[in-house]
């Protein structure tokens, strides 16, 4: 009886744990906070957003082979950059959309999922 409660109960974590996994497609990078994005790096030119596992399936050239764009110029920049943060804070489900084709990856909006 107990062997098979812990069984039942490994098969259920296992099960919980798939949903942690962050992967990229041609679009778009979807994660939990840490996991989607390995680093933010504000600069000169916008906030630099390292992506995870995956980064190569992105549809745009990442900045130095990691790093999509969210451009300063972007209209609503600082509630994407606010909404990054507070998801990595949170330990949110994040996705970061690209422009596809985009010669510096650039972001086209970000969504946390509560």
């Amino acid at each position: 009886m107990k062997k098979s409660l812990l069984a039942i109960i490994f098969a259920l974590g296992c099960l919980g744990s798939v949903g942690v996994y962050a992967s990229c497609s041609a679009d778009a990078c979807t994660g939990v906070g840490r996991d989607v994005l390995l680093s933010v790096y504000p600069n000169g030119n916008g906030i630099y957003l390292q992506a995870g596992s995956g980064r190569s399936a992105l549809d745009c050239n990442l900045v130095e082979g990691h790093y999509m764009v969210l451009s300063p110029d972007h209209p609503v920049f600082e509630e994407a950059y606010s909404t990054i943060l507070t998801a990595l804070v949170s330990q949110k489900r994040l996705q970061v959309r690209i422009k596809n084709g985009s010669p510096i990856c650039e972001v086209s909006y970000v969504r946390m999922f509560l």
